[in-house]
Parts: structure tokens; sequence; C-alpha cells
């Protein structure tokens, strides 16, 4: 039975409002269907995408459009300042090969290129700067090198997921063509989407992953 949709714009809003990370006060909550959309605005990019990840996390969640604005509080930073410390970051950052990533800064949103080896260290990227204050946005440009694919590569992922405690594998179905990777089926959670999307980009000589897989609570 489906959730009624004031139980899951309650129970989203009180999740919002249980992180202590986040600035919710300006932040509305509607459903429809379990449908959920968030307007509003919000202090920091970094915020912006908490909020998106408290929504996905409550039961009944079947899908979520961020419409949140990102609102800078205070006197606003040049992009040149927003760049030096996105790079600072960047270099700081233990899984992001030194100077792999490029950083260009328009108007406080932040476009980042470069090549890396592994979808983690291109993960590390967005989440280090989406922390740097004065961020709005973040465009991922950044490709990765395409090592070789190994010829049972889905094989290999379909083992993997059958370990994951939080995946019924029987409703993934998992196919590659060279080094990209397609995901069909359903899960009945985000939580499961996140897992089975992370468990194939973690398979050697994968450069893209197609998910298209449908979320059934």
């Amino acid at each position: 039975m489906d959730k009624a949709d004031s139980l899951v714009e309650k129970d989203v809003k009180e999740e919002l409002d249980w992180d202590t990370v986040l600035d919710s006060t300006r932040i509305i909550v509607k459903a429809s269907d379990g449908h959920v959309t968030l307007t509003g605005a919000v202090p920091t990019y970094y915020e912006s995408l908490e909020a998106s990840d408290d929504a996905w996390s409550v039961s009944g969640v079947k899908s979520l459009d961020n419409e949140l604005v990102v609102g800078l509080t205070g006197e606003a930073i040049a992009d040149g300042d927003v760049a030096a410390a996105c790079r600072a970051v960047l270099d700081g950052d233990r899984f992001v090969p030194k100077g792999a990533v490029t950083v260009d800064v328009r108007d406080s949103w932040v476009t980042l290129g470069g090549t890396v080896r592994h979808h983690f260290q291109r993960q590390a990227a967005n989440q280090a700067v989406s922390r740097v204050a004065g961020v709005r946005g973040v465009t991922d440009n950044i490709l990765l090198s395409s090592d070789p694919v190994p010829t049972d590569v889905a094989d290999r992922i379909n083992r993997a997921l059958q370990r994951s405690a939080v995946i019924d594998d029987s409703l993934i179905k998992v196919s590659n063509s060279g080094h990209t990777v397609y995901l069909d089926g359903a899960v009945g959670s985000y939580v499961a989407l996140q897992e089975a999307l992370d468990t194939a980009w973690n398979a050697p000589g994968v450069t893209e992953v197609v998910n298209r897989l449908m979320i059934i609570p």
C-alpha cells in the first residue's frame, strides 16, 4: 500500500530538520503520489546535495526533483577566490590524484575537467569542491581513462550484487557493450539503487554506467 502524500511530506521535512549539518528552515517539501519536490533555498551547494540524500532516505519516496536555490549569505565571493579554494581542497584530498583535475569557475558555478583512472576519484573531486564556500553548483566533465575491460565484466558485477545485503539481485539485469555497463530492472529503495550503481562502477575497465533501474518500494 502506498504511503499517503501528507505523511511522505511530514517524514521528509522531519528528516531534513533532523540533519544537523543542514539549514532546512527555508526548504518546502511537496509530495504527489510519492514524487517529492524540494523548493526554497539553502546557503550552500553541499546542503542542496545533503537535502537530496535526506529526502531519498525516507520510505515512500519514489522520485525526487530538487529545485533548491543555493543562496549566498553575506558578501559574494569572487570567482578567482572560489577557484583557488577548489584547487586547494583537490590538492589536499588523498583520493584525487594531484594535478589530474582542472577547475573553471564562472559566476560561482564550478566546472571540473581532466582525467582520472577510477570513478571513486571523480566522486571524491565532486564532493571536495561541493563543500567550498561560494560554490553554487558543479558540472562534472572529468573523464575516466579506459583500462582494458574483462570479457566477463557483467558476470563479475552480478556476483558482486549477489554478495550485497541490500540488493535483490534477481530483479537486476546486467549487460555491457565494451566499457559501458547497463543496469535494467528494479530495486526496492534509493539505497539499493546507489549500491547497484557503485557496484557497477567498481568493476575494472568500466567508464560509463547507464542506469535504467526503477525504484519500486
